[in-house]
């Protein structure tokens, strides 16, 4: 499974490694956009992408998007907040518009990491709407 931040790029071997760097990776207190799949796309260019798990970390909080292969089923996480605003985070150099309502806790996106690793299908521990 492949672990890409915004500072590396990392191939973890087995489920350990992969928790250790997902755990390194969320813990670390720095805003993050992490991108989980378990093959890379043939070329960089090729509309064939990897199912894959993003996650956007923003201090103690996450929004979680699920991409499955070639983009044919995308879904935003529904977080355990009541908000109803649009917030905006600046990631690195990229900026982001989420809705309030999709806003989770570290853990939960912990959660989906760690559960994606097995099945590269959009996690069930948290509620989902199609994007």
């Amino acid at each position: 499974m492949f672990v890409s931040d915004l500072r590396d790029c990392v191939e973890c071997l087995s489920y350990e490694e992969y928790e250790q760097q997902i755990q390194s990776v969320i813990c670390s207190g720095l805003d993050n956009e992490i991108q989980l799949y378990m093959r890379e796309s043939k070329d960089r260019w090729s509309t064939d992408y990897p199912c894959t798990l993003s996650i956007l970390i923003k201090g103690r909080q996450a929004v979680v998007n699920y991409f499955s292969e070639g983009n044919e089923e995308m879904s935003a996480s529904i977080g355990d907040l009541d908000r109803e605003d649009d917030v905006r985070w600046q990631i690195g150099e990229n900026d982001y518009s989420v809705a309030g309502y999709q806003i989770l806790s570290l853990e939960k996106a912990m959660q989906c990491a760690l559960q994606f690793f097995w099945r590269q299908d959009k996690p069930t521990c948290i509620a989902w709407e199609a994007l």
